[in-house]
C-alpha cells in the first residue's frame, strides 16, 4: 500500500487521531449536558441504549462538528431538521468533541448555539491545546480525509447508501480510492471539452438548421448552397460566392430575372417626339420644291461664273450674248438675286438634313425593342407577348409617313408588352428574394461561427482523444485500486455472511458521468447473479458495513476511531456474532464505538467473552441522560432482586410471588451467556448454538447445557458441591406460589451462584 504522505494534500493532517470525549447540551435527545468519556486508544467500546435514551444524539453530535451535517436530515422533510434542539432543555444547546492528537496533544472541536438560533446558524471553533480558539475546524488539516475516510457511519447512511443506485455506491467506493487527481482530470476534460464542443455543436447545428430550411426554397441558389452545406466540411469560399453571386453559374436565372425585370425600352414621349418630328421633317421637305431648287442652283452658278468674269476683267459686253452691260446696277441686281437663290437652297439643304435626322431617330426607336431571352425554369406569360411585338416594331415601312404612323402604333403596343414582362420579371425576381435573403443573410452569419468552430477541431480532436484515454484508463486504474479494499470487504462479508446463502464476488466499477455505476458480483447457491438483487435489508446492511470499514479504517487515514450508530438493527443474531468478531480484529489497530438500540450486541460481546467497554445510557425525565456500566444482565437481575428485598413499601407476600421470577431469570440469564461462549470459543456456529439452547427447557437443563454442555445431563453434583447453589435454584423453581420469607441471604446466594456460573466460561 502506499504511505499517507503520497496522498498528502497541502494543508492536510494525517496525525493520528483517537476520540476522548462528546458533551452534549440542549441537541436532540439530551437537555442538561451529558458527557460520554471514551478511551482514546484501540478497543472495542458498545454504547448501549433503548430507543430514545439518547445514545444516537451523541453520534449525531459528532458527525455534524466534524461534517457540518449529519445522514439523519439528509434529503428528509424539514421536520426532522427542525427538531434539533431538546424539547425539555433547549438552552444552552452545545457540542464539544475532544481527541487526542499524536504530536500535538489534545484538542477539542466545539459547535454553540445563540437562543432561537436556526440550525445553520451555529458557531464552530476549534481549540488546540491552551491555544485561543480559531473559527472552523479547517486548522485541523481534515477536510481532505473527511471526504476520504469519513469515520462516522449512522444507520441511516447504511441504509441509504444502496437506494440511491449504482451511481451512488460507485460515488462512495471512489472516494476511497484516492484517486480524486483522476477525478480533477476528468472533470477538467469534460468541462474543456465542453467548451471545445459548444462552438463545433452551435456551427454543426446552424448548418443542419439552414440545411432544413433551404429544402424548403425553390430557388436554384437554395438547391446550390444545400449541396455546399452537406459537404464535410462545407466549402466556405463557394458558399460564399453563392451568396454575393460571385462567379456562381446557378445565378443565371437571378440574373436574367434581374435584367428583364430591368429591361429598357424607348418611352411613350421618345416614340411620339420621333413619329412627330417625322411628320415635320416631311412636311418641310414637301414646300421647298426640288425643281426650283434645280433652277436656283443652276442660276447661281452661272451668275457666279459671270461675277467671277466681271472680276477680272471689268466693266465689258456679256461675253455670252453681247449685249447688256455687266455694270454695277448688274452687280448689285445679281448678287441680291444670289442671295435670295442661296437662301431657298439653304432651305431645302436644311429641310433634307432634318428629314433624315428624323428618319434616324424613328429608325433609333424602332431598335430600341431587342427581343428577350427566356429564363431557364421560369415561365413569364409577358416573354412571347413582348418579343413578338419587338419583332413587329422592327419591320419598318421605307414610306417616311408610314414609318411615323407605324412607330405611332406599332411601337406604342411593344411598350405596353414591355411593360407586362418588365413586371412579371420584377415579381418573381422579388418572390425568390424574399425567400432566399433572410437565410442567406443567416448563412452570411454562420460562416464566421463555422470559422471559429474549425480553429478549435484540432483542440476538440486532442481533447476528445485525451478524455477517452482518461476514460478507459481511469476505469482500470479505480478497479486496480479498489481490487485490495474488495478483497477486504469480502472477508470482511464472509465474516458477516453467517448462514447467508448469498456469496460476494468481485466489485468492480464501470462507465462514466451518468452511466457510472458499481457492480456487486454474486452468487446464490452457486448461481451467478447480481448479490444486491437477492440480498434482505440485513444482508444489504451487511454488505455496506463491509464496504465502509475498508475505507474508514485505511492506514492513510488520519482517524484511528470509527463510529457506527445502530449497524445491527436488521441483523439477525449469527451476523451479530461475525460483526463482533470484525470489530474485535479491528480493535487491535482502531477505536471502534458502537452505539446500540438494545443490548444484543453487549450479549455477544459477553457471550464471546471479547474484550470490550460497555456503557449504558440511561435517560430520565426532562431528558437527562446519564451513562453506567453496562453490566451482564444476571448481575443487573441480582441487584433487582436486592432492591426489592430492600424496598419496605413492598408486601412480603409480594416479595416472596416475585422473587422466583427474578432469581430464575438471573440463573438463565448467566447460563445462556456462558453457554453461547463456550460455543463460540468452541467454534461452533451461532444456528447450532440456538439449537442446543432450544432444546434445554427448564432452569435446571440450561443449567446443565452451560455448565456439562448437555442439558440432559445431572447437575446434583455441582449443586451439591456449595449449598448456596442448590439453594438458589430451589428458589428459581418455587413456581407461581413462591417462597416464604425471601431476604437478604437468599439474594447473597443467587449472587454466589451466578458467579460460579461465570467461571464455568
Amino acid at each position: 500500500m502506499s504511505s499517507p504522505g503520497q496522498w498528502q494534500r497541502a494543508g492536510t493532517d494525517w496525525s493520528p487521531t483517537f476520540l476522548s470525549t462528546i458533551k452534549v447540551s440542549g441537541f436532540r435527545g439530551i437537555g442538561s449536558t451529558a458527557k460520554l468519556d471514551l478511551h482514546p486508544a484501540p478497543g472495542l467500546t458498545v454504547v448501549s441504549g433503548r430507543n430514545g435514551s439518547g445514545k444516537s444524539s451523541f453520534a449525531e453530535a459528532l458527525e455534524l462538528a466534524l461534517t457540518g451535517t449529519s445522514y439523519r436530515w439528509r434529503e428528509r422533510q424539514s421536520l426532522w431538521s427542525e427538531s434539533w434542539r431538546n424539547l425539555h432543555k433547549p438552552n444552552p444547546c452545545a457540542v464539544r468533541v475532544e481527541f487526542t492528537r499524536e504530536g500535538t496533544g489534545p484538542v477539542t472541536v466545539g459547535v454553540d448555539w445563540a437562543d432561537e438560533a436556526q440550525l445553520d446558524d451555529r458557531d464552530l471553533w476549534t481549540q488546540s491545546g491552551g491555544k485561543e480558539r480559531t473559527k472552523g475546524i479547517d486548522e485541523l488539516g481534515w477536510a481532505n480525509p473527511l471526504e476520504l475516510y469519513r469515520p462516522v457511519l449512522s444507520y441511516e447512511e447504511l441504509g441509504r447508501l444502496f437506494d440511491g443506485g449504482p451511481s451512488v455506491l460507485y460515488d462512495a467506493l471512489a472516494k476511497l480510492l484516492g484517486l480524486d487527481v483522476l477525478t480533477a482530470v476528468e472533470k477538467k476534460l469534460s468541462a474543456d471539452l465542453k467548451v471545445a464542443k459548444e462552438s463545433r455543436d452551435a456551427a454543426d447545428g446552424e448548418r443542419r438548421q439552414l440545411v432544413a430550411a433551404l429544402g424548403d426554397i425553390t430557388d436554384e441558389r437554395a438547391e446550390r448552397m444545400a449541396t455546399l452545406l452537406r459537404k464535410r466540411p462545407p466549402p466556405l469560399d463557394e458558399v460564399i460566392a453563392v451568396i454575393t453571386g460571385a462567379g456562381s453559374p446557378e445565378l443565371n436565372v437571378v440574373a436574367a430575372l434581374r435584367d428583364l425585370s430591368q429591361l429598357t425600352v424607348p418611352s411613350i414621349d421618345e416614340i411620339a417626339s420621333a413619329a412627330s418630328q417625322l411628320r415635320i421633317a416631311v412636311g418641310d421637305l414637301q414646300r421647298v420644291a426640288v425643281a426650283a431648287a434645280a433652277l436656283v442652283d443652276k442660276r447661281v452658278g452661272v451668275l457666279h461664273a459671270a461675277l467671277d468674269f466681271h472680276q477680272h476683267a471689268g466693266d465689258t459686253s456679256c461675253p455670252v450674248c453681247g449685249g447688256g452691260q455687266l455694270d454695277a446696277d448688274w452687280m448689285a441686281r445679281t448678287r441680291s438675286a444670289v442671295s435670295e437663290a442661296e437662301t431657298a437652297l439653304a432651305e431645302y439643304r436644311s429641310a433634307t438634313a432634318r428629314l433624315k435626322a428624323a428618319r434616324q431617330t424613328a429608325a433609333g426607336v424602332v431598335g430600341g425593342f431587342r427581343q428577350a431571352a427566356a429564363v431557364p425554369g421560369v415561365e413569364l406569360a409577358g416573354l412571347e407577348s413582348y418579343n413578338k411585338a419587338a419583332i413587329k416594331a422592327g419591320e419598318v415601312p421605307s414610306d417616311d409617313l408610314e414609318l411615323a404612323d407605324h412607330v405611332e402604333s406599332v411601337l406604342v403596343d411593344a411598350v405596353g408588352a414591355a411593360d407586362v414582362l418588365r413586371e412579371q420579371a420584377a415579381a418573381e425576381l422579388s418572390r425568390r428574394e424574399d425567400v432566399w435573403a433572410p437565410v442567406a443573410e443567416q448563412i452570411a452569419a454562420w460562416v464566421p461561427n463555422e470559422r471559429h468552430a474549425r480553429e478549435s477541431d484540432d483542440q476538440l480532436k486532442a481533447l476528445t482523444a485525451a478524455k477517452k484515454w482518461v476514460t478507459d484508463n481511469g476505469t482500470k486504474f479505480r478497479n486496480l485500486r479498489l481490487k485490495p479494499i474488495a478483497a477486504q470487504a469480502r472477508q470482511i462479508w464472509g465474516q458477516l455472511r453467517q448462514e447467508s446463502n448469498v456469496d460476494l464476488a468481485e466489485i468492480t466499477l464501470t462507465g462514466t458521468a451518468t452511466k457510472r455505476k458499481a457492480v456487486l458480483g454474486g452468487s446464490v447457491d452457486g448461481h451467478d447473479t447480481q448479490a444486491l438483487s437477492v440480498m434482505s435489508q440485513g444482508e444489504q446492511n451487511a454488505v455496506a458495513l463491509a464496504l465502509f470499514l475498508p475505507r474508514a479504517t485505511s492506514i492513510k487515514s488520519p482517524f484511528r476511531f470509527v463510529v457506527l450508530d445502530d449497524p445491527i438493527q436488521a441483523m439477525d443474531p449469527a451476523k451479530i456474532d461475525g460483526f463482533v468478531r470484525i470489530l474485535t480484529d479491528i480493535a487491535q489497530t482502531h477505536q471502534v464505538v458502537v452505539f446500540s438500540h438494545d443490548d444484543r450486541l453487549a450479549s455477544v460481546v459477553r457471550q464471546t467473552g471479547v474484550n470490550a467497554r460497555l456503557i449504558e445510557v440511561i435517560r430520565e425525565s426532562g431528558s437527562k441522560v446519564t451513562m453506567r456500566p453496562n453490566v451482564d444482565p444476571a448481575s443487573r437481575l441480582v441487584s433487582d432482586a436486592h432492591a426489592m428485598i430492600k424496598d419496605e413499601k413492598l408486601a412480603p407476600a409480594v416479595k416472596d410471588r416475585i422473587a422466583p421470577s427474578l432469581f430464575r431469570m438471573a440463573l438463565e440469564s448467566v447460563a445462556s451467556q456462558v453457554h453461547y461462549a463456550k460455543q463460540s470459543i468452541a467454534g461452533e456456529s451461532r444456528v447450532e448454538a440456538e439449537a442446543k439452547w432450544a432444546s434445554a427447557k427448564s432452569t435446571k437443563t440450561r443449567l446443565a447445557l452451560a455448565i456439562l454442555g448437555d442439558p440432559a445431563a445431572d447437575l446434583s453434583n455441582w449443586l451439591k458441591a456449595k449449598p448456596h447453589r442448590k439453594h438458589a435454584v430451589e428458589v428459581g423453581n418455587a413456581g407461581a406460589h413462591g417462597v416464604r420469607g425471601v431476604s437478604d441471604v437468599d439474594v447473597s446466594d443467587l449472587r454466589r451462584t451466578v458467579k460460579d456460573v461465570l467461571a464455568e466460561q
